[in-house]
């Protein structure tokens, strides 16, 4: 028997797990103690081995802390009863609301409640509503809700906020352009998506005569104006990344920062600071420095308008165009990246080449249209550039030994890629490691299944196996780089670990912790306060990922739910023990075929395939195989979409489909 500390993991069938503070395994909490406590709660529990053999008993002692104060959810009325049901829905208690305390909410609106009476064993948690977000089908409130859900900070005080006009106000003082390079005469450019409004980065790149590259990666001097520990400083901390929905950004600066003082955009002053590196003809970079400049981006271009220019390779015809110079840095752009390229292969450097997708919005805030997104060059030619001076900047704080932020990626499990490999040898592909594992095996695999039909599906699996990046004080290294060391510089805008990494560099280039200004000085050069900074912006990545997520499949949802009935094709894109996901031709729409609809027998899981297999009959379900489905249900509250398997011997709508629509 042992006591342990550990948050509660809430799952929305009732059980839960207790993730110990310390250790890897995770303990089952049956419904009976998930009653006593919400998600995200920290607790002190009791673990013994139970009465049958080989289970273990785990039992809430003690609530050390309460996760959840205020909740995101549906108003109900339920047997004579108030009721808030959560959109977290691995929290399984609904929240009681007394008569006196639903402030004009409205059954069926979208509120949030803050918990007066937290849940017991025997009694459910009891609040009052303190804001009625608004009607479930009301245009925005998807967005509304994930930022309740995921508790993303999302308005700027009133304090913050009025900051503005004195920033603007000494944005060219004599103090902020001292000891900078003036560039105003590089024609740099900016290349972004066709809705950006922060702009980071911007670029020049000029041929040299030894065959190799000059390239200058000018980024907004973000820390020349928010300063160690100011309000916005706090503020950005605390935020850790902008987050972008598909109708609206959540920015982790203020807009008169992140849209207008420290965005590169084009034919204004801006301050940057510069990555100045020299790569040679083999992609290698041979000389790095970082110093402080005055730029002026000549051109702001989408991906689109960029590629359409370099795509064809011929500069003469441009010549004669007053912006030669910049059309030069352009190609010379494009060439380098052929280089670094070339070379990211050579060490072992991953390129996963997925198809993704773009969300088109109409006037009411509903889904158009789904779009699919292939990465060009051009997306390709400034990643090549950022990942440079991100390698650049990693180095430059390791060669002086300075405490920072890194970027860390961890090679696969061992467990999955066990896994990956007994499936690809399903498919008569050879995937071996010889020693130690290395992105080398990675990327070889990847330059077999590119050819294939059905590669994307497979790319998919490889990126499945992969741990997800993170932030860390500590230089491990990046596997799907093939780096060993790596961190995030180019973008303060909207990433703070960029934001301190700025700080730390200065820091070096003055030989000095702070500025006249305050502007230098990190937190606390402790190990432990860079480890809090680095769990920090990890997490605050991964909840603006899961609120990105939970919006998008909200929308598809409300996209998916007018088409009930309809018989669709798709390819099965995953396969798990209680069925298959599918996703749907032209829609790019994923549901799910529950193992029930499946037919008269009973189908097994067969995990080294990733198939399900019937009994019986031997019929077969695996990856990538094309199905013809039936749209059956909308859960929009679950974000699920459930589909039911068309046979050919059917030929056509199933008679519960028809049932539904006659009634």
């Amino acid at each position: 028997m042992k006591r342990i500390r550990g948050v509660v993991l809430g799952h929305s069938d009732g059980y839960g797990f207790l993730r110990p503070e310390i250790g890897k395994e995770d303990f089952y909490l049956p419904p009976t103690e998930m009653l006593k406590v919400m998600h995200g709660d920290h607790v002190i529990a009791r673990v013994h081995p139970g009465r049958e053999k080989q289970r273990i008993e785990t039992v809430i002692l003690e609530v050390v802390e309460r996760a959840q104060k205020e909740l995101v959810g549906r108003l109900v009325f339920e047997n004579g009863v108030h009721l808030v049901i959560p959109e977290e829905k691995r929290i399984i208690h609904d929240i009681v609301v007394s008569k006196n305390n639903l402030q004009a909410a409205k059954v069926g609106q979208v509120v949030v409640v803050s918990l007066s009476d937290q849940p017991t064993k025997v009694t459910p948690p009891i609040g009052k509503i303190i804001e009625v977000i608004g009607d479930s089908d009301q245009p925005g409130i998807e967005t509304d809700i994930a930022l309740r859900k995921y508790k993303i900070p999302h308005d700027f005080s009133e304090e913050i906020l009025q900051k503005k006009d004195s920033y603007i106000a000494a944005q060219n003082s004599e103090e902020r352009s001292k000891n900078r390079i003036d560039l105003t005469e590089i024609s740099f450019f900016t290349v972004d998506g066709s809705d950006a409004k922060d702009f980071d980065d911007a670029i020049y790149v000029e041929d040299d005569k030894k065959g190799g590259w000059r390239v200058l990666v000018a980024i907004a001097d973000v820390s020349s104006f928010v300063s160690t520990g100011d309000l916005i400083d706090q503020e950005a901390s605390l935020r850790g990344t902008s987050v972008y929905f598909p109708r609206s950004v959540i920015p982790m600066l203020p807009e008169f920062l992140s849209n207008n003082l420290c965005s590169l955009v084009p034919n204004v002053n801006r301050l940057v600071l510069i990555c100045d590196m020299l790569v040679n003809s083999e992609g290698e970079i041979s000389a790095y420095q970082f110093y402080e400049a005055t730029i002026q981006s000549r051109a702001r271009f989408t991906y689109e308008d960029f590629w359409e220019i370099i795509k064809n390779e011929d500069t003469d015809k441009f010549k004669n165009s007053q912006s030669y110079s910049l059309i030069l840095s352009m190609f010379s752009a494009n060439n380098l990246f052929k280089a670094l390229h070339k070379y990211r292969k050579k060490r072992g450097g991953l390129d996963f080449d997925t198809v993704e997708t773009s969300i088109q919005l109409n006037k009411d805030g509903r889904i158009q249209k789904i779009i699919p997104v292939r990465r060009t060059n051009a997306h390709k030619i400034i990643e090549e550039c950022m990942i440079a001076a991100n390698t650049c900047a990693a180095h430059f704080i390791c060669e002086n030994k300075k405490n920072a932020l890194f970027r860390i990626h961890e090679e696969p499990d061992e467990e999955k890629l066990e896994n990956l490999k007994l499936y690809l040898k399903t498919q008569g592909i050879s995937f071996e490691v010889n020693g130690n594992l290395s992105s080398k095996e990675f990327s070889s695999l990847l330059d077999q299944i590119k050819a294939r039909s059905d590669s994307e599906v497979l790319q998919n699996l490889v990126l499945r196996t992969m741990k997800q990046a993170c932030y860390s004080p500590r230089n491990e290294g990046h596997f799907a780089l093939a780096l060993d060391k790596y961190t995030h510089f180019t973008s303060p805008i909207r990433r703070y670990p960029d934001l301190l990494v700025h700080r730390v560099i200065k820091e070096i280039l003055y030989n000095k912790s702070v500025s006249a200004q305050g502007n230098y000085k990190i937190q606390d050069e402790s190990t432990n306060e860079w480890e809090a900074l680095g769990e920090q912006a990890s997490y605050a990545e991964r909840r603006a990922e899961e609120a990105t997520r939970d919006v998008i499949a909200l929308l598809k949802c409300q996209y998916m739910q007018e088409r009930i009935g309809e018989q669709m094709r798709g390819v099965i894109t995953n396969v798990v023990p209680f069925g298959l996901f599918v996703t749907l031709d032209n829609l790019y729409v994923e549901g799910l075929i529950h193992i029930s609809e499946l037919g008269q027998e009973f189908f097994q899981y067969i995990p080294n395939s990733h198939e399900l297999r019937g009994e019986r009959t031997g019929k077969r379900f695996k990856l990538y195989d094309r199905v013809l489905i039936q749209l059956m249900r909308v859960d929009i509250p679950n974000r699920k979409i459930q589909f039911a398997l068309l046979h050919p011997r059917e030929h056509g709508v199933r008679k519960s489909a028809i049932l539904k629509k006659k009634k």
